[in-house]
C-alpha cells in the first residue's frame, strides 16, 4: 500500500520527540506516539539505527494503520503492520529462504545499508549479495584467510601416475633378470634386460593409463554463466604453405558458426602466414580477400605475412602477440587443418573465465577426413581409444597438464609472461631453435604456477592425419628432433614432475623404435648363441602373455568404453562394426608397427648422428606414388629380406619366432600402397568399417567448410594474373629465381600473347614458363598494368588485413557484452 509523502516539518519534530524519547524513556506518550516508538523500537532491534530512516518507515508504516483507536490497539496494529511488511520484503528479498537469513547478518545489514529497509526489492537484492553470506552470518571482508589443509598427506599426483607402471615393469624384469641370472649375466644379457625393462615400463604406461581413464568420472569444468561477458579473443591460424582453399573455407565456416552466438562479437580471426612461395601466397590472399567478402559477418577476419619467418610456428605467433596481444585476454590457437565447433571455442573461453589461475585449456583433438585405410585405422583407434587415454592423462596430470600445440585457449598475459623460448645453446639437431615448442611453453606456464588442463569432456575439435605412410614417418621425422631435445629440457631448472614425465614419454614414443630392434636383435643373438631354451617354456609363455596384455588391454577398454552407451555404439556404426574394426585396427597395427618402428630407428639415428630436419610443408592429402612407396620402403624390405636369410643360415630355429618382424618388412612395400590407397579406403568406408561419428552424424560444420571450398578454391589464371600484378610476389618469386637467362623467341610470344589476350589466353604450363622467368616477369608486371583491365576485376584489396595498432588494450578494457 502506497503512503503519502513524507512531510519534513513532521520529520524534524519527531527526531526531537525520539530524542527525547530514547533520553527519557518513562514519560508517558499519547496514543500516537506510543505507537511510533513502539513501531521505533522494534526496528531498532532488528538493526535500523540511522534516524532519518527509521522516521520514514514509521510513518510509512502509521499512514497505513487505520484510526481511531484505543492507546492498545493502536500499537499492536502498528507493530502488527511492520512485522507483515518485514516479512514480505525478507521473503522477496530472499526468494522464499527468510528463515535462513542469520538475524546477526540482518542486523549488521540494516545498520550499514538502511536505504534498503523495506525499500527497492531488486536494489535491496543486489545489495545484498555483495555483503557478505546472509545464510552462513558471514559478513563482507576486503580479505579472507586462504583455506588451508591439515588433511593426511597422499602421494604426488605424478607419483601415482609413475608408479604402478615401474612395479609392473619392474616385476617383469625381475623375472626375466631371475631366469637369465643362472650362469651370470654377460654384457649383452645385460644389455637385453635393460632394454626389456624400457619396453616393459612404457607398455605398462600406457596400459595403466588407459585403466585409469576407463574408471575415470566424465568431469566438466566450471563455466561462467552463458549470458556473462566475454573478454576479447583471438582466433589464431598459423600455416605455412598450406592449402588455402581448405584454411579459409575451414575458417568461414567457424566464423559463420560463431557470429550466431550472442558472444560473436568478443572474438576476431587470424591467418598468420609464414608462406614464401609466390604462388601459394597469392592462393592466400585471394582466398582471403574472397573469405572477408562473404557477407557482414560480425567477427572480423584478418591476414598477416610477416616479413621474416624466424622459429617457426612458435616464432610466428611470438611476432603476433608481441604486436597485438595488447587486444586480447584470450587466445584460441588453431592448426592449419583445425576445425572446431563454436560451441566449445566458446565453452574454452568460459572456463579461462570461471578459473583465473588457468593459463591454458587444451580441448581434445579427433580426427576426420581419413580417406585411406592407413588414415582410417588411426582415426578409428583416436575415436574408439583416444578417450580412455585422454582421461587417464587428464586424471594423472590434474592441474599440470600437457599442451599439443593447437586447438587449446591460452591466456594472452600468462603466455607472453612465460612462454619466452631461448635458443638452446650448441649446434642442431640437439641445440639452436627449439622445435617442439608445445610440451615446453605447458612447462614454463606450471613453472610460473599456472594451471594447464584438459578438457576431457568437450566434443567438436577436429584435425587431419598425414593419408599416407610416407607423409606419416615424413611428420614423424620433423617431431622426433624436437622431442629429442626434450631429453635436455627436461633437465631445466625448476620444472614440475609432472612437466618432466610429459616430455619423457614423447622421446619415449621415439626411442622405442630403436630400443625395440635392439631387444630384438639381442634377443636373436641371445637365442642362437644359448645352448637350449634361452628361456624356459612356462616364462617365455608368461612373458609373452604379459606383453599381450599391455598391447591388446588398451584396446579392450576402450572397446568397452564406446559400447557403453548406445549413443557411442551407434556412432560407430553398431557394436558388431565397432568389434570388427578394433579387430581390423589390431591387425593393420600388427603389421605396421615394425615397419614404423624400423623407421622411428632410422630417424633417431640419423638425428644423433647429427642430421637436421628443415622446416616444410605437410601434405595433408593426396595418395602415395607407387615411386614414392619404393623410396621409403625398398630399404625397409631390403632389411626384411636379410633378417630372413640371416635366420635360415645362421639359426633356422628362429624363424617361425621373428616372423612377425621380418615379415612385414619384407611386403612393406605391397602393404604400404595397399593402406595409403584412397580407393580402397572408399571401399572400406563402404563396408562401414572404421565408422566414426562424424561419418555416422556428419557434423554441420565440416559440411559447411567443405561447401565453402567451392568459393575459396585455387585457380590458375586467377594464381597467374595475381603473381604478375603483385609487386610484392614478383620481388619474391625474382629473390628465389635463378639467374636470369636470355629472353628465347617462344617466351617472348607467350607473354604478348598474354599481354594482348589476358591471363587466361595462356594454358597452366605456359603460365608458369613465364612467371619463372625473370626477364618475363618483370616485363609482365610492367606492361599488364598498362594493358590488363585491372581495374573491372574487382580484387578487392579495400578491405583492411589487419586491425589497427591503436585498438584499445583487452586487459582492464571493458567486455564485450552479450
Amino acid at each position: 500500500m502506497a503512503s503519502d509523502p513524507v512531510n519534513l516539518a513532521l520529520l524534524t519534530d519527531s527526531t526531537a520527540q525520539l530524542t527525547a524519547h530514547l533520553t527519557d524513556r518513562s514519560r508517558r506518550l499519547d496514543a500516537r506516539a506510543s505507537a511510533e516508538h513502539r513501531v521505533i523500537e522494534y526496528l531498532l532491534a532488528l538493526g535500523l539505527t540511522d534516524t532519518r530512516r527509521l522516521l520514514e518507515v514509521t510513518h510509512e508504516l502509521l499512514a497505513t494503520v487505520p484510526t481511531p483507536l484505543d492507546d492498545t490497539a493502536l500499537a499492536e496494529a502498528a507493530v502488527t503492520q511492520a512485522q507483515a511488511r518485514v516479512a514480505a520484503f525478507l521473503h522477496d528479498v530472499f526468494d522464499g529462504r527468510e528463515d535462513e537469513v542469520h538475524p546477526l547478518w540482518l542486523r549488521a545489514f540494516f545498520s550499514t545499508h538502511p536505504a534498503e529497509c523495506l525499500g527497492d526489492v531488486s536494489s535491496a537484492r543486489a545489495c545484498a549479495l555483495s555483503f557478505g553470506d546472509p545464510f552462513a552470518g558471514l559478513p563482507p571482508a576486503s580479505k579472507r584467510f586462504a583455506q588451508q589443509s591439515l588433511e593426511p598427506a597422499g602421494l604426488p599426483s605424478w607419483l601415482v601416475g609413475v608408479l604402478p607402471p615401474a612395479l609392473i615393469g619392474g616385476a617383469l624384469t625381475a623375472l626375466l633378470s631371475r631366469a637369465l641370472a643362472a650362469g651370470g649375466w654377460s654384457l649383452a644379457e645385460t644389455a637385453f634386460i635393460v632394454l626389456f625393462a624400457f619396453l616393459s615400463t612404457l607398455g605398462a604406461a600406457g596400459f595403466w593409463t588407459a585403466l585409469r581413464g576407463f574408471v575415470a568420472p566424465h568431469h566438466a569444468q566450471p563455466e561462467v554463466p552463458r549470458d556473462a561477458p566475454l573478454p576479447r579473443t583471438a582466433l589464431l591460424m598459423p600455416i605455412y604453405h598450406e592449402s588455402a582453399e581448405h584454411v579459409f573455407a575451414a575458417l568461414h565456416a567457424m566464423r559463420e558458426a560463431l557470429s550466431r552466438e550472442p558472444a560473436a562479437r568478443a572474438f576476431e580471426v587470424f591467418v598468420l602466414s609464414d608462406s614464401r612461395i609466390a604462388e601459394c601466397i597469392a592462393d592466400e590472399e585471394r582466398a582471403f580477400r574472397r573469405t572477408a567478402a562473404l557477407g557482414e559477418l560480425p567477427i572480423p577476419i584478418y591476414y598477416r605475412r610477416r616479413a621474416l619467418n624466424e622459429h617457426q610456428k612458435a616464432g610466428n605467433l611470438a611476432e603476433f602477440f608481441e604486436r597485438f596481444g595488447h587486444r586480447y585476454e584470450y587466445a584460441i590457437v588453431l592448426d592449419a587443418d583445425s576445425v572446431m565447433r563454436a560451441e566449445t571455442m566458446l565453452s574454452l573461453v568460459r572456463r579461462m573465465e570461471a578459473n583465473p589461475r588457468l593459463g591454458l585449456l587444451q580441448a581434445p583433438l579427433s580426427l576426420h577426413a581419413a580417406t585411406t585405410v592407413f588414415a582410417r585405422t588411426h582415426q578409428f583407434a583416436a575415436s574408439v581409444y583416444g578417450g580412455v587415454f585422454m582421461r587417464g592423462l587428464a586424471a594423472w596430470a590434474g592441474r599440470h597438464g600437457n599442451y599439443y600445440g593447437h586447438n587449446a585457449a591460452v591466456r594472452v598475459r600468462a603466455f607472453m609472461d612465460c612462454c619466452a623460448l631461448p635458443k638452446l645453446r650448441g649446434e642442431r639437431p640437439f641445440g639452436g631453435t627449439i622445435l617442439s615448442h608445445d610440451f615446453v611453453e605447458a612447462a614454463l606456464l606450471c613453472r610460473a604456477g599456472w594451471e594447464v588442463r584438459t578438457a576431457t569432456d568437450l566434443e567438436g575439435s577436429y584435425e587431419e592425419l598425414p593419408p599416407t605412410v610416407p607423409e606419416y614417418v615424413a611428420r614423424d621425422r620433423r617431431w622426433c628432433q624436437g622431442n629429442l631435445q626434450h631429453l635436455r629440457i627436461a633437465l631445466a631448472e625448476g620444472l614440475l614432475p609432472m612437466s618432466r614425465i610429459h616430455m619423457w614419454i614423447g622421446v619415449s614414443a621415439y626411442l622405442a623404435g630403436p630400443v625395440w630392434l635392439g631387444f630384438v636383435g639381442l634377443g636373436a643373438w641371445l637365442a642362437s648363441q644359448a645352448h637350449g631354451p634361452l628361456l624356459p617354456h612356462t616364462l617365455a609363455l608368461g612373458l609373452s602373455g604379459a606383453a599381450a596384455t599391455l598391447i591388446v588391454g588398451p584396446r579392450l577398454l576402450g572397446l568397452l568404453d564406446t559400447c557403453r552407451t548406445s549413443a557411442r555404439r551407434a556412432a560407430h556404426g553398431g557394436a558388431v562394426l565397432v568389434l570388427l574394426g578394433v579387430l581390423g585396427e589390431l591387425l593393420t597395427s600388427l603389421v605396421l608397427a615394425p615397419v614404423l618402428m624400423l623407421h622411428h630407428a632410422r630417424i633417431v639415428t640419423s638425428i644423433v648422428l647429427g642430421n637436421v630436419v628443415t622446416w616444410g610443408p605437410q601434405a595433408r592429402r593426396g595418395d602415395a606414388p607407387l615411386a614414392a612407396v619404393l623410396r621409403a620402403e625398398a630399404t625397409t624390405s631390403a632389411c626384411g629380406v636379410g633378417l630372413a636369410l640371416a635366420c635360415a643360415s645362421f639359426a633356422p630355429g628362429l624363424l617361425p619366432w621373428l616372423a612377425p618382424v621380418y615379415v612385414p618388412w619384407v611386403l612393406a612395400i605391397p602393404v604400404t600402397a595397399i593402406v595409403s590407397s584412397p580407393a580402397l579406403g572408399r571401399g572400406v568406408r563402404a563396408l562401414g568399417l572404421f565408422t566414426v561419428p562424424t561419418e555416422a552424424r556428419p557434423d554441420d560444420l565440416l559440411r559447411r567448410a567443405d561447401a565453402l571450398r567451392a568459393l575459396t578454391a585455387a585457380d590458375a589464371t586467377a594464381r597467374f594474373r595475381d603473381v604478375v600484378l603483385d609487386p610484392v610476389l614478383v620481388a619474391t618469386k625474382l629473390a628465389a629465381a635463378p639467374a636470369p637467362r636470355a629472353a628465347t623467341p617462344r617466351l617472348e610470344h607467350l607473354a604478348e600473347l598474354s599481354l594482348q589476350r589476358g591471363p587466361a589466353a595462356l594454358t597452366k604450363q605456359e603460365q608458369e614458363l613465364l612467371v619463372n622467368d625473370p626477364a618475363s616477369l618483370k616485363r609482365l608486371h610492367r606492361d599488364a598494368w598498362r594493358r590488363w583491365p585491372v581495374e573491372s576485376w574487382a580484387q578487392g584489396r579495400d578491405r583492411p588485413q589487419l586491425p589497427s595498432d591503436q585498438t584499445p588494450p583487452a586487459h582492464g578494457a571493458p567486455a564485450v557484452t552479450v
